[in-house]
């Protein structure tokens, strides 16, 4: 069972920050040898190899075990935010809604610490949420604009997990190892209202669901919660599942994609693929699932790594601004989260 709205939203505006210098393996490994050890570069250096990211950015210091962000996540989420909102040309939304699952403080929100940076008198909400954060918002702010609520409705995500590693070898495994490779850090923004006259820059068929019920999470953040809020590593860490995840990630995808279908869609109608940024494979393993050219599968994970809950925002936003699309260009979003199996979607006409 899934939801799907059945009315198109427009997208007035999309930006997104992304921390420090880009960040390469060669850098990476060469910090994790100096704190952690020959063994541990060797191990990490696989794992690039497997998960092909060649670089990321971050907001934590490599020189070190332990590191405070810089940027924060609020003033991380501000420079993408003004972005969005210059482009817009507004000064204040009517609602703010951001998700996010690594949070600048558990409470206060995100959103929150944003709306006292920035000024923001509007009301807001916050979805603690992994990668498919961006289909639940849509669901929300799909009913705020056309029950004539509100007339112009703002989305943050920001992701800062990178700080959640230990560079010490008491910290490490091979679930650690993943994270240090595969995440980058970043921040989205973007701002929606009801359709104009024109046509264009709609968002519609957004689509969200789950298959989670009877599975253990594939991907979670273990501490700090109210079942369990000792630290066992002394920090909140990231836990994977990846042969839970290889059993039903794929299946995430396909779900996603017979909801696009049954409202009577085609591949052929797409111009571009923008799937859950997982690895830097994405491209070629989707393009060789669905039967199709790899140069409509779009992949920022090579370069910036998986971004969670920002991944797909980020995406949409660069797409949007490099330069590719055409009027009437339609863009397929297919996300996917594997903490507890949930996909999400929409349809985009430039």
């Amino acid at each position: 069972m899934n939801s799907v709205t059945q009315n198109p939203i427009m997208v007035l505006s999309t930006a997104s920050a992304l921390p420090g210098p880009l960040i390469s393996n060669e850098t990476l490994l060469d910090q994790l040898e100096v704190l952690c050890g020959k063994r541990a570069r060797k191990r990490a250096s696989a794992l690039v190899r497997r998960l092909g990211i060649e670089s990321r950015h971050l907001v934590r210091r490599l020189d070190q075990r332990l590191s405070a962000p810089n940027p924060t996540a609020p003033a991380l989420a501000q420079q993408a935010m003004a972005a969005a909102m210059q482009e817009a040309g507004i000064q204040q939304p009517d609602y703010l809604i951001s998700h996010t699952a690594t949070p600048h403080t558990l409470i206060p929100g995100n959103a929150a610490w944003l709306c006292q940076r920035m000024q923001i008198t509007a009301p807001y909400m916050e979805l603690r949420q992994a990668c498919t954060g961006f289909a639940n918002a849509l669901q929300i702010i799909h009913a705020m604009l056309h029950s004539q609520a509100q007339d112009i409705v703002a989305v943050s995500s920001c992701e800062t997990g990178s700080v959640y590693f230990d560079m010490h070898n008491d910290f490490i495994d091979t679930d650690q190892l993943v994270n240090y490779v595969q995440m980058g850090d970043a921040a989205a923004a973007a701002l929606f209202s009801r359709p104009d006259d024109t046509g264009r820059y709609l968002i519609s068929d957004c689509f969200i669901g789950h298959l989670g019920l009877e599975d253990q999470p594939g991907f979670e953040l273990v501490g700090g919660g109210s079942g369990n809020p000792v630290c066992d590593k002394n920090l909140p860490y990231f836990r994977h599942n990846p042969r839970a995840v290889r059993d039903k990630g794929p299946r995430l995808f396909i779900k996603g994609l017979e909801a696009v279908l049954n409202r009577g869609y085609h591949l052929d109608d797409f111009d571009y693929i923008i799937p859950h940024q997982a690895n830097g494979h994405i491209d070629t393993l989707l393009a060789e699932h669905l039967g199709i050219d790899a140069s409509r599968i779009i992949n920022e994970a090579r370069t910036l790594g998986n971004l969670g809950s920002s991944a797909i925002w980020v995406c949409f936003d660069q797409l949007r601004h490099s330069g590719r699309l055409k009027p009437g260009d339609k863009v397929l979003i297919l996300g996917a989260e594997a903490t507890q199996y949930m996909y999400g979607g929409f349809v985009y006409q430039h």
